[in-house]
């Protein structure tokens, strides 16, 4: 295993997060210092030949870089600590996200859920914003339908990455969850995790299929789009048309300069296709929430609208 590593300016974070959640599978991550004004590129690779080559891909868009990053040969145990390292405990409300080598050392409040999870090389390890955002309205969704109306209802995780939201909502008690992925890695990756949660092999269905593909005929009270501003846009009706009447399109991997655009994409969409009273204020037009430079993007389907 090689890892490369430079330091970054921090004008660098946000474009080069932005066009790391543009890869199906990415091998890349940025790191902060404690203070959140240093920061740190790195990346782990099978071999050298394959490191110097994402290495040539990436600086090719971001000429700023260094023409020479740090490189250090890792062995199996190395590779799996220096890993380690970037993935950290996360809790929103009652739910927590734990990496499973440190089942043992988290403690966990009674009548809390939580998840355990390794992301391998899929995207998702809980640690970015736009996930967060989605666990955070998956467990708005839990409250506003209540315990027996959630356990009901249909939930779709698009582009789930390790499948950590869709885990969230079996483990949270929800019987109907549908997961999908265009990186076969990220399929491999669920169910894992699935089985590292001692799960039944049947509480979530996970599949590798593209967003046509996988809505196709399908309807979900909950979807949770955690994918990328222009995709979103570009399958707005795909994305539109699997929401049941009352149900909840929530969106993130947006940055927060991007929303107005992804707002414009769907109004005609949503306007057509659920009969959305679009607000004269554009900015109005469904609900937002901003976690650093990252935001959501939330529209209720009107129940009365089929």
């Amino acid at each position: 295993m090689i890892e490369l590593r430079t330091p970054v300016k921090a004008e660098l974070v946000d474009p080069l997060e932005e066009w790391f959640n543009e890869l199906i599978r990415c091998s890349w991550g940025l790191t902060a210092d404690p203070t959140g004004t240093k920061f740190e590129l790195f990346g782990y690779f099978d071999d050298a030949a394959t490191a110097q080559a994402a290495w040539k891909e990436l600086r090719a868009a971001f000429k700023q870089l260094p023409e020479k990053p740090a490189e250090t040969s890792l062995d199996d145990r190395d590779w799996k600590e220096a890993y380690k390292a970037h993935l950290r405990p996360w809790t929103a409300g009652d739910l927590h996200w734990v990496p499973v080598w440190l089942r043992d050392e988290y403690p966990l409040p009674a009548g809390h859920t939580r998840l355990l999870f390794d992301a391998g090389m899929a995207f998702g390890t809980g640690d970015h914003p736009t996930t967060r955002l989605m666990a955070m309205r998956l467990l708005d969704f839990r409250t506003t339908r209540g315990p027996k109306n959630f356990a009901a209802a249909r939930v779709v995780d698009a582009g789930c990455g390790s499948g950590i939201l869709a885990l969230s909502a079996a483990l949270l008690g929800c019987k109907d969850v549908f997961a999908f992925d265009r990186d076969p890695e990220a399929v491999t990756v669920s169910r894992e995790n699935l089985i590292a949660n001692e799960m039944s092999a049947n509480a979530i269905e996970c599949v590798n299929a593209g967003i046509e593909a996988a809505l196709k005929n399908r309807r979900a009270d909950l979807l949770l789009a955690n994918i990328q501003a222009d995709v979103l846009s570009i399958h707005a009706d795909d994305l539109a048309a699997a929401i049941a009447p009352g149900g909840t399109l929530a969106m993130s991997g947006i940055l927060a300069a991007e929303v107005d655009d992804v707002r414009a994409a769907f109004e005609p969409v949503l306007t057509s296709a659920w009969k959305y009273d679009v607000p004269d204020e554009l900015e109005k037009f469904g609900d937002s929430r901003v976690m650093g430079d990252w935001c959501d993007l939330v529209f209720q389907r009107p129940t009365s609208n089929i």
